[in-house]
């Protein structure tokens, strides 16, 4: 067996005493002695209160440390609590530094950090250190220079305080963060040298008024060169399954540019998702001057179902402000027509407030009433609707929705729901001026022109000042109102006119000549009152208050069949 050289058996003798001593001398250093130095030369590079719970050495396998616990507060007259939180740090000190009697860090791990990033009501922030003066060179702990930082068990909030109490009110929490920095220098001016590496996956975001948190399935983020990037894919309890991009060219700038994609969004899981929120006190609006664009982007569905409806091919643009949210526009096939909303979603008020602009075009509302079971073969034709509509987001929402606008619907017909009830007036009103001959010509089908009429939303109905329906029969003139439950209360009038040239077609042609033949006049015009109630799946029109109205012209000359008629039916009064 070769001998081993002796200069190989003194190095291995140092290296296990270096490794003995690098064991054992931690536990006889006391480096927590150095925590109120730390703790002062983070608070002069912040200008924040500094936290540092017992400090432990470690020689090996770098010299280093173990925070066990650390928080960073927010800033002097701003609301409580911290910017900044972990379970523990890990540090690890550069060894050149060290010999000049620097501490430098060289790497550090952040065991389960809180982040919480607020705003108050003046518009400051407790994430903004640009007022901080940095002390002179020549400390002895520098935080200008970390090679990386290790995050583990992120969890995130973004929020506002507001009120007289300083409440903190969470606008979104994402929780189960994971992510390396590397490169970090915290000179602001040399923050495109960061880089950033983060797998998604995993990854919960917490908004308010959900139920369930938006998880993410998969994805990564990076941060190269001053630009941000990100691919994922994500889902939001059985509301939606969806892909996303998103990029930021220049983190200096900071605006966000994204895309979302999806095959379905379901509007009733999205209902079923919602949970009423505990009332917080209302904002002040913000007294920054200005708006800046933060992100902007689209989202696209391939379906967007609330059943029973649907519709297809959904995207919108999205621009999201400082102060506000945009869309601009929105737009979804709707059976063989076309919905285009714009909109615009004020965030300095509490709840938000939002307006939107509805355009629906060229409907098929045979094909729109043939989705629901209750509505199926109530009514055909072609409609068009223009809605100005405000309201607040929650979950009153429906309730505090205002607004007017108008709509028409062209070439309609309305088997089941139509003109029948006030001809079933007309027709018992005519059997009695007919002495009980029937009109063969009063069908259940009218054939409707144009229906125009103008649209005012409150208090969870929608009402209508005038609505005119123009059909073959004759015309209708409805005011009242529908409610977001499907309930109708309208009151209305029909009237039947004269048209020679569909006369004996029309079911009000038939009854027109019918009583214009016993009465010996030319009948110009029947008006009916009449009243709609019930619901959408089981309208009930009812007689209305008052009277039939007859609008008479010259005297007819009978005919021979007629005067028979008459002498037949008027002898029967005459004396033996």
């Amino acid at each position: 067996m070769k001998r081993i050289p002796r200069w190989l058996v003194v190095l291995l003798a140092i290296v296990i005493v270096l490794v003995v001593v690098a064991l054992v001398v931690p536990y006889f250093l006391d480096v927590d002695r150095y925590r109120t130095l730390i703790a002062s030369a983070i608070e002069k590079e912040t200008g924040r209160k500094v936290t540092i719970g017992k400090i432990h050495a470690r020689l090996i396998p770098s010299v280093g440390f173990t925070v066990d616990g650390f928080a960073l507060g927010n800033p002097s007259n701003f609301s409580e609590g911290n910017l900044l939180s972990a379970e523990a740090i890990r540090g690890n000190l550069a060894w050149g530094p060290l010999l000049s009697r620097e501490f430098q860090l060289s790497s550090i791990e952040v065991v389960n950090p809180r982040i919480v990033m607020l705003e108050n009501d003046q518009g400051k922030s407790n994430y903004d250190f640009s007022s901080v003066k940095r002390p002179a060179a020549g400390s002895t702990f520098r935080l200008a220079d970390i090679d990386s930082i290790k995050l583990s068990d992120i969890e995130f909030v973004l929020g506002r305080v507001t009120g007289p109490k300083r409440k903190v009110v969470e606008e979104v929490r994402v929780t189960k963060i994971n992510a390396t920095l590397s490169d970090i220098a915290l000179d602001a001016k040399r923050l495109k040298q960061w880089k950033v590496e983060s797998d998604v996956a995993g990854v919960e975001m917490h908004i308010p008024g959900f139920k369930s948190p938006i998880e993410f399935h998969s994805g990564e983020f990076t941060l190269r060169d001053g630009a941000a990037a990100s691919n994922f894919e994500f889902s939001l309890g059985k509301v939606t399954r969806a892909k996303g991009s998103m990029k930021v060219a220049d983190i200096e700038k900071a605006v966000v540019s994204f895309e979302l994609s999806t095959p379905l969004v379901d509007l009733d899981q999205l209902n079923a998702e919602t949970v009423s929120a505990p009332p917080g006190p209302p904002a002040a609006p913000v007294r920054t001057p200005g708006s800046d664009l933060v992100a902007r982007g689209r989202i696209s569905a391939d379906k967007i179902r609330y059943s029973p409806y649907e519709g297809n091919k959904a995207s919108a643009e999205v621009r999201v402000f400082t102060d506000r949210v945009e869309i601009w526009p929105a737009t979804i096939a709707l059976y063989d027509g076309s919905l285009g909303v714009s909109g615009r979603v004020d965030r300095r008020q509490s709840p938000p407030r939002f307006s939107s602009n509805i355009e629906l075009r060229n409907l098929d509302v045979s094909k729109l009433m043939a989705a629901s079971p209750q509505t199926r073969g109530k009514m055909t034709g072609i409609a068009e609707v223009t809605l100005q509509v405000f309201g607040a987001q929650g979950r009153k929402m429906l309730n505090s929705l205002t607004g007017n606008g108008n709509f028409a619907v062209r070439d309609a017909r309305l088997p089941g729901f139509n003109m029948s009830g006030a001809l079933q007036t007309l027709g018992k009103f005519q059997q009695v001026m007919t002495f009980g001959a029937g009109s063969g010509g009063i069908t259940g089908d009218t054939v409707i022109r144009s229906i125009t009429g103008d649209l005012s939303i409150a208090d969870a109905r929608v009402n209508s000042q005038r609505i005119h329906v123009d059909s073959n029969s004759g015309t209708v003139d409805l005011r009242g109102s529908f409610g977001f439950d499907q309930t109708l209360n309208y009151d209305g009038q029909a009237v039947l006119m004269r048209d020679s040239t569909s006369e004996a077609k029309s079911p009000g042609g038939a009854i027109l000549g019918a009583i214009g033949g016993v009465m010996k006049q030319t009948v110009g015009r029947i008006s009916v009152p009449f009243a709609v109630r019930g619901t959408f799946s089981n309208p009930k029109i009812q007689p209305g208050r008052g009277l039939p109205g007859i609008s008479t012209g010259t005297q007819q000359q009978p005919t021979q069949e007629e005067e028979q008629k008459k002498k037949g039916i008027l002898g029967i009064f005459r004396k033996p």
